[in-house]
């Protein structure tokens, strides 16, 4: 049995959605701390019979928004997965499929930390994005 079907065996189920979050920290693009910054990396299901994996980087418009982004880590990997558990992984594989979900992401996230495009984030940017 190959690795890539065991993974799928074991952790993403049908109707369940399961997520692997690798990076210690949530990251941010504009982060000044030294270092390459590292990605939050998430795996879940989506519609169909599908699992994506894909990395994140968060660029922010002020500090207090990238403090907010750590304070808000678990709700902000959590309302993610839910939103690409009902994405289709026909529309994931075009590249408008892709821009439209990091504007959704985006939405998502400013919501979550009280904020807005000028001093929340910004933008999010794909660090990897596959789709089995």
């Amino acid at each position: 049995m190959s690795f890539a079907h065991r993974i799928r065996k074991t952790l993403i189920t049908p109707g369940l959605v399961a997520f692997a979050a690798l990076a210690p920290v949530a990251t941010l693009a504009g982060d000044h701390g030294g270092g390459a910054p590292e990605p939050m990396v998430l795996t879940v299901n989506v519609r169909g019979d599908a699992y994506a994996q894909f990395g994140l980087l968060f660029e922010t418009g002020s500090p207090e928004a990238a403090h907010e982004l750590l304070a808000h880590r678990p709700k902000i990997q959590h309302q993610i997965i839910l939103l690409m558990s009902d994405k289709d992984q026909a529309n994931l594989r075009t590249l408008d499929g892709k821009k439209a979900l990091a504007e959704e992401i985006v939405d998502q996230v400013n919501h979550i930390i009280h904020d807005d495009r000028k001093t929340g984030v910004k933008e999010i940017l794909f660090t990897k994005f596959l789709i089995h």
